[in-house]
């Protein structure tokens, strides 16, 4: 008779393999993860600067529509996005406030960029400069000297969403102007 020999394995390099898969493929999802939320940051870095710059090219048009249009300052009664920092119950709405960018009698439109329409308000806030300030520099292109109106100050917010609207940006400028 034949004698066997005696098994004395036990499947302990199955089970040390399937140890070595499990741990390889935690730290393979961990890799994945960390690459996802890259991506998403990423995304949303690339959504917040195309709604800056869309909020920028907004404030150029409250700026030129600043420039062509306020000739005197009876617009700025508060409707039409045109409001009043030195007259009671003409201030700009807060806007932190969702409803107020959806109401077409609160803001102003600008050029639409890539098909998303940046809004914005434009506040007078009273006199730009005091005289002697005025000695300081060159103001738009006027010197203290030149002659006309006064320096005047204007507030414009403008808000802008991203072309996918995920990404949202709110700036302020002042701007002032002679008249």
């Amino acid at each position: 008779m034949i004698a066997r020999p005696v098994m004395t394995e036990r499947g302990s390099a199955l089970l040390l393999a399937l140890i070595l898969l499990l741990v390889l493929s935690l730290l393979a999802i961990s890799g994945m993860e960390g690459s996802l939320m890259q991506e998403r940051m990423t995304t949303a870095q690339r959504e917040g600067v195309m709604a800056l710059e869309i909020a920028e090219s907004g404030a150029q048009d409250a700026e030129k529509w600043i420039e062509d249009n306020v000739v005197t300052l009876t617009d700025f009664d508060g409707s039409d996005g045109l409001y009043n920092a030195t007259e009671d119950g003409q201030h700009a709405p807060n806007m932190y406030d969702q409803a107020v960018w959806s109401d077409d009698s609160k803001t102003r439109t600008a050029d639409s960029v890539e098909g998303v329409t940046p809004r914005y308000i434009v506040e007078y806030m009273g006199e730009g400069f005091t005289p002697p300030q005025l000695t300081d520099g060159n103001i738009g292109g006027y010197r203290h000297d030149s002659g006309g109106g006064n320096v005047q100050a204007f507030r414009v917010v403008v808000r802008a969403e991203s072309p996918s609207g995920r990404g949202q940006r709110l700036i302020e400028i002042f701007y002032t102007r002679k008249l």
